[in-house]
């Protein structure tokens, strides 16, 4: 259906639009049905609405064929959950839009698939981390933070600070398991940053499979890390820099689930780094 045949259809949804939409209660009932059955009783308890007042709104779902009542226990019915899914994601949404609007409306989010644009209320449960004047290694702090914690890390980053290999060492030392996806300069340079003896202990790793690295060629517009407890993700300011004071950062499973599914769009993308790479990337350097 065509946007033209959408805004064409609109009159003959509106009246259910408005029906769905001017009730706090009706909405309140239909999301906290969502997650099963309940009797009025609960109902209350979860919306903290008088009983009168939802036993008033349950009617009209009932007669809206939304909910059904089964030995006083009300059930979503099938277009019920479609809709009640739909509220859920739209606030949940809305949520992710107003608390860090500042990284996802001043900032490149083209680097983001559109399939997990259209789920970033998976993020809803998100902290958008800002640097000050008076310390502007916050974020940075907050990162390190976040994979010194870590038993796995996932990454992907086209950004590189030199204080990264020292935080990469520790985190090696505690036998973390690593995997990267770097864009091509950022890979070269953090070879060439490696002495010779850290060199080959990454080499090491790399064949005991505890690091896996990949390239990728594209410009990347995002940088984050997904560990087994956290996601963090920094965005590309309008102007194309990487913008290093704002860090969205959660520990949320809808979250990392996210973030997985953002590692694994790189991952396909990118190619594979083996010890013959690493050998002739630190040779011609």
């Amino acid at each position: 259906m065509s946007i033209v045949d959408i805004i064409n259809s609109y009159e003959e949804v509106k009246d259910d639009l408005k029906f769905q939409s001017m009730s706090s209660v009706r909405i309140k009932i239909l999301i906290g049905l969502s997650e099963g059955p309940k009797r009025i009783e609960d109902l209350t308890e979860l919306t903290g609405m008088k009983s009168s007042g939802i036993i008033y709104c349950m009617k009209k779902l009932e007669k809206k064929n939304l909910i059904l009542n089964k030995k006083n226990y009300y059930h979503l019915s099938k277009i019920g959950h479609k809709i009640a899914s739909e509220l859920i994601d739209m606030i949940k949404t809305m949520i992710v839009l107003k608390n860090s609007q500042k990284l996802w409306l001043d900032h490149e989010i083209e680097s983001i698939p559109y399939d997990l644009l259209m789920k970033i209320g998976d993020l809803s449960n998100s902290k958008l981390m800002e640097s000050e004047n008076e310390d502007l290694s916050k974020t940075h702090r907050i990162h390190a933070q976040v994979v010194l914690n870590a038993e796995k890390i996932k990454g992907v980053s086209p950004i590189f600070y030199p204080d990264y290999l020292d935080t990469f060492n520790v985190i090696l030392n505690k036998n973390v398991e690593v995997e990267l996806v770097l864009t091509e300069n950022i890979l070269k340079k953090t070879i060439e940053s490696h002495e010779p003896e850290s060199l080959e202990r990454l080499k090491r790793l790399i064949t005991e499979k505890q690091v896996k690295l990949w390239e990728i060629k594209e410009d990347v517009k995002v940088a984050f890390t997904v560990t087994d407890k956290a996601l963090t993700l920094g965005l590309s300011s309008k102007k194309g820099m990487y913008d290093p004071v704002k860090l969205l950062v959660s520990d949320h499973d809808d979250a990392l689930k996210w973030g997985n599914k953002l590692f694994d769009h790189y991952l396909k993308k990118a190619r594979k780094v083996d010890l013959e790479y690493l050998n002739i990337e630190k040779t011609t350097s």
